[in-house]
């Protein structure tokens, strides 16, 4: 947005939250930026390819909206708190583990669950192992408990982020894994690429370099025999790089995995085509002339003490604002205590007005009890994180 249609933007939203009577500091997902960026990624990938990163997202409204929208039945899940929530809330989803679990935390996680939730488990999960030792821990629990589970294995792309990375190691693991027949069942690979923006060689050459290698492990896992190929789920991506599986899709992926890009925060910038949809608004709650210049921030003659503050995230809106640099980082604590943010007489800010702030990462849902959507220039619904954590 250019500086008049940002100021215009955000003025509104102000208003809003004043008509509203708000007068805390709020989490606000605007839905218009959010549909259109679901309507990006389903045009892109189509609902078939795309797997919702719930970490990212982690709100039961929020995830609800998405998969309809995209008409979408896959989620990635890293928490096993999360897990036992979606398996109540989302009977019909596929449910893919974006990180390896310790067998403590399956065993923890099995031990809550009924015998139709653990059914319903072991349909719809698929347990991510990176190693031998890992396959062996799943296998002797699946075992002990009479149960099967569906097994992913994590492969190394090129990128160094853990997982196999040797051809004869994923035969290996492929074998062993048959020796547990009737207690675990292969359903795919999973191979991290986010760091494909950020390779030295460049993006393209360090996408091209990651699909061979994930075609060489496919290869294998197709020859394994342990499981028809329509069956499996071949996974990569992330934010800043399901873009790239627009092509012509002509590699070995076909479940692209995603979630922040939904949402743009301030780390995701890079995606222009993504509009941002999540923002904290806090209130100015004193304000005064500053008492003793400083060398650092000699223009900032202005005192504006937030309610809140220390949130991981750029601010947005008003220009002019900064956070103190005798203050920073805020009250690292998150608890709502006053932070304070500097300002010059030219900054049109007054008590009772809004500072916005872009999170850094869309994980900041979970910082707050409760989330404002607004859509259509007005609030039209209140959301809520997933509410089992750590």
């Amino acid at each position: 947005m250019d500086t008049e249609s940002t100021a215009d933007y955000f003025l509104q939203m102000a208003g809003l939250l004043k008509a509203a009577g708000v007068g805390r500091p709020r989490m606000v997902i605007d839905r218009d930026h959010l549909d259109h960026n679901i309507d990006l990624i389903k045009a892109g990938l189509g609902p078939q390819r795309f797997r919702l990163v719930t970490k990212s997202l982690p709100s039961g409204e929020l995830i609800r909206y998405v998969l309809q929208r995209s008409d979408s039945n896959r989620i990635m899940a890293f928490h096993t708190p999360f897990v036992h929530w979606l398996l109540t809330e989302f009977p019909d989803v596929d449910i893919l583990f974006g990180k390896p679990m310790l067998i403590e935390a399956v065993a923890e996680l099995f031990s809550k669950l009924s015998m139709d939730q653990r059914f319903h488990a072991c349909e719809s999960v698929q347990w991510l192992v990176d190693t031998q030792r890992s396959l062996v821990a799943h296998g002797e629990f699946a075992r002990t408990l009479r149960v099967n589970l569906r097994i992913n294995v994590e492969i190394d792309v090129g990128l160094g982020r853990g997982g196999i990375d040797d051809p004869d190691e994923l035969k290996a693991v492929l074998k062993l894994l048959s020796t547990y027949d009737g207690n675990l069942t292969f359903s795919g690979l999973m191979g991290y690429d986010a760091h494909i923006p950020y390779m030295p060689e460049g993006a393209d050459q360090a996408f091209n370099a990651t699909m061979d290698r994930y075609a060489e492990f496919r290869k294998i896992a197709q020859e394994s025999g342990l499981a028809e190929d329509g069956a499996l789920t071949f996974n990569s991506g992330g934010s800043q790089t399901w873009q790239l599986y627009q092509r012509d899709g002509m590699h070995p992926v076909d479940d692209i995995a995603t979630g922040s890009a939904l949402l743009k925060p301030s780390r995701f910038n890079n995606l222009g085509n993504h509009q941002p949809g999540l923002f904290i608004a806090a209130p100015v709650i004193k304000q005064f002339q500053r008492p003793v210049p400083s060398r650092k921030q000699p223009s900032m003659d202005v005192c504006n003490y937030l309610y809140g503050g220390g949130w991981a995230a750029k601010i947005v809106w008003p220009p002019g604002v900064e956070i103190s640099s005798r203050a920073d980082p805020a009250n690292e604590n998150l608890l709502p205590n006053q932070s304070l943010y500097y300002s010059n007489s030219d900054t049109a800010i007054d008590i009772g007005d809004f500072v916005f702030f872009q999170p850094h990462q869309s994980d900041a849902i979970f910082q707050f009890e409760d989330i404002l959507v607004v859509a259509d220039g007005r609030i039209v619904d209140t959301w809520r994180p997933i509410p089992l954590r750590f």
